[in-house]
């Protein structure tokens, strides 16, 4: 290549290259010179201030939003067995005392006072015949043991003394008291050492070890003699102290009992006792336990023949207290929207109409299915007899440990029940299977159906064992129901009420057309209708809710509080409350309620806390208005106060910059850096605890730019300060969250 190409060659590399530094050079400047400048500016933005160290009042407080709620209701009742004709109110219409809600049939209203009379009539018989029974005078033990506590005194009742010390007398079963201690030393011991036990008193026991570990020993010895609570020694075979502890009874059984009056305790402490021993003679004995059902059943009756007689008077349902109508449970016959007819006694007729297409037509009588037997369905001579209709339920008390077996069934229209339990104890014993044997046995001119079906919450039927007696007046139905065991004997107490069970009777033998029944509570006497009341009584089978009404003013809110915040709200603090709709208006209340169940939603966790206005007065606030509390947390009053942008910090360390008498310049700074120990925050200002006094002058760079994100602090040096606004709660040194 000649020496003119190279050259030319060269010219154009040299070329490219100048090109290539001018490209670099000018995005240098269209990229970086626009942020040099932007930094300066942002620089020159920053705004000196200065603040005076002042005195004043500083609250920490955290705000919710819910609605406003009355807080009380009033449930309107009415029997399950009536027919609704129509109902004249709905979900929030305002209503006063003994306005109309609903009208009611005439002829369904009379057809439940003569079945109520009736019952009532029927359990005032059982009640006098049972009235004068008691419950058993002696409290005897079904397990052999030994008495080692008695709590029981002549003269006290049962209840008080189960009450303060958890039973009236304790029995050891298995012959053995026990003593647990952490060992001094493990050497030669296994379980199965023979060791020497020696009591408070100097006397002296063998005992065993059962087990042994380094943290804990536990030895067995006999229970004649050695007392409950006596503090022992424990020496091996060579008289070397084991370890020390008190004396427990390996495997107790407290007695408990029947209400009543201790007349005598018939044992002493450290007497062998047999099965069936009288433990405690009791005078004053309780009622039985038959008498106090009836009692209760009674006065189920009671309330729903009140009800019947106050709607009998205009065949209407009327409101009981003046409000607003929070919910309406039931529809009528006669209502153009009711297309499924949910009102009580029609419910009752559909259910038993489904029932019966399962097993096969049946005679109707009026509107329910008649349970005839098969007998009385082809006979040719006119019934004297009035059939059983409808479904039919009763109720059997869950067998617990300790209670007294129901003997007894409510009446019910047209029949009476009795119980026989297996096994037949006095009291349910622990850890075991009964079987209930009931029989229903039908008025003289009433009769069961021969294909009755039955289900019994929480309890198994052997089928069996159903069976309907072929009479044709007063015939009786029987059947058996098995529980589950009861409760074993270590875990098991004494328990006012073990739960119902349901027992549903129907034309029909298949399953599938049964009421759903939950175990350990009752059902309503319908399918297609559910109370809504919240009773697990029977009487929730003779009433319902038709209707609530909410009842003075909107007076309660319901806010949600994050978790972060819940800490710090208790109750009875002061509540500011301001409504949507009255934005000019300020209410105060009180916090009377926190949950302690948290909902979480997004994966947030929020708490519910119930708020209660205390000056709602005549103002014109209603149910469902949108509202905001802010809960006062804490308050600090006549306390040094600083601008929350003036306070910076250095690792764990709070400061403010003192102002100089100086003019502020590169070369003199910005004055004397103060360390400061701060309180209560509320986001704007700050509590100053020390470090400051009252009138000092300070300060601090406040920069005008609104991007948060690329702002400094100001300071010279680049001192990073707490300039995030100060959420309650962030700042070490102090309650800054409450």
């Amino acid at each position: 290549m000649s020496t003119t190409k190279k050259k030319k060659k060269m010219t154009k590399k040299k070329l490219a290259l100048i090109i290539a530094i001018v490209v670099a050079a000018a995005l240098l400047v269209v990229f970086l010179l626009p942020n040099f400048f932007r930094d300066n500016s942002l620089s020159m933005t920053s705004v000196m201030r200065t603040a005076t160290v002042t005195k004043g009042t500083i609250e920490t407080t955290v705000v919710g939003s819910g609605n406003l709620t009355a807080q009380n209701t009033v449930d309107v009742m009415i029997p399950t067995d009536i027919t609704v004709e129509s109902v004249l109110v709905e979900e929030g219409d305002t209503v006063n005392e003994g306005d109309t809600l609903a009208t009611l049939d005439a002829v369904s209203l009379q057809t439940a006072l003569t079945s109520v009379q009736s019952q009532l009539s029927s359990l005032d018989s059982e009640i006098n015949s049972a009235k004068d029974d008691t419950s058993s005078k002696y409290i005897t033990t079904s397990v052999s043991g030994r008495v080692k506590q008695i709590f029981a005194e002549s003269g006290t009742e049962t209840q008080a003394t189960i009450s303060d010390n958890g039973s009236l007398l304790v029995l050891s079963i298995d012959g053995k008291m026990k003593v647990a201690f952490q060992p001094a030393f493990t050497d030669g011991l296994s379980a199965g050492s023979e060791v020497t036990v020696t009591l408070s008193d100097g006397s002296t026991v063998t005992g065993s070890v059962v087990s042994v570990s380094a943290d804990s020993c536990v030895v067995t010895m006999t229970d004649n003699g050695p007392a409950c609570g006596d503090s022992v020694t424990v020496s091996n075979s060579d008289g070397a102290q084991i370890g020390s502890g008190t004396l427990e009874i390996n495997t107790p059984i407290e007695i408990l009992g029947n209400a009543g009056v201790v007349s005598s305790v018939d044992v002493s402490l450290n007497e062998s006792v047999s099965s069936g021993s009288t433990l405690i003679t009791l005078t004053e004995a309780g009622v039985s336990q038959e008498y106090v059902s009836l009692l209760s059943q009674r006065k189920q009756y009671e309330d729903v023949l009140r009800i019947l007689l106050k709607c009998a008077q205009t065949n209407t349902v009327t409101a009981e207290t003046s409000g607003t109508i929070g919910s309406v449970s039931i529809s009528g016959t006669a209502d153009p929207s009711s297309s499924s007819g949910s009102s009580l006694s029609q419910s009752s007729t559909q259910a038993a109409s489904a029932m019966a297409a399962v097993s096969g037509s049946l005679p109707e009588s009026g509107s329910s299915i008649s349970l005839l037997s098969e007998s009385l369905k082809n006979d040719t001579t006119p019934a004297t007899i009035t059939p059983i209709t409808g479904i039919t339920e009763i109720y059997i008390d869950h067998p617990v440990t300790g209670n007294t077996p129901q003997t007894t069934i409510m009446s019910g229209n047209g029949y009476t029940g009795s119980i026989q339990w297996n096994p037949s104890d006095a009291e349910f014993v622990a850890d075991t299977s009964y079987t209930a044997l009931v029989t229903l046995t039908a008025d003289s001119d009433h009769q069961f159906a021969a294909d009755a079906a039955l289900n019994v919450a929480g309890a198994q039927i052997d089928p069996q064992s159903i069976a309907v007696s072929d009479e044709a007046q007063g015939n009786t139905l029987t059947f058996s129901a098995v529980f589950p065991a009861t409760s074993k004997a270590d875990t098991a107490q004494v328990s006012d009420a073990g739960g119902d069970s349901s027992v549903s009777m129907f034309a029909g033998g298949s399953s599938g057309a049964s009421a759903s029944m939950p175990s350990g509570g009752s059902v309503s006497t319908t399918i297609s209708t559910t109370s809504s009341s919240d009773t697990s009584t029977s009487e929730s089978s003779l009433l319902q809710s038709a209707f609530t009404i909410s009842t003075g003013k909107a007076d309660t809110l319901t806010v949600n509080i994050d978790e972060l915040d819940i800490m710090s709200v208790q109750t009875d603090q002061d509540v500011t409350i301001v409504l949507d709709a009255l934005p000019d208006d300020t209410f105060h209340g009180k916090v009377v309620k926190i949950s302690a169940s948290g909902n979480i939603q997004s994966g947030v966790t929020t708490y519910p806390v119930t708020i209660a206005l205390t000056d709602a007065g005549d103002a014109s606030i209603m149910a469902g208005m949108n509202a905001t509390a802010t809960i006062s947390i804490a308050t600090s009053e006549d306390v040094l106060l600083i601008p929350l942008d003036a306070l910076q910090e250095s690792g764990n360390e709070q400061f403010v910059l003192i102002a100089g008498d100086t003019p502020i310049s590169e070369e003199s700074g910005m004055g004397e850096r103060r360390t400061v120990e701060t309180g209560l925050s509320d986001g704007t200002n700050v509590e100053i605890i020390s470090g400051l006094s009252e009138g000092e002058q300070i300060i601090y760079a406040e920069s005008a730019s609104t991007d948060s994100s690329e702002t400094q602090s100001g300071f010279p040096g680049g001192m990073g300060g707490n300039m995030s606004g100060g959420m309650p709660g962030e700042m070490p040194g102090g309650p800054m969250g409450g």
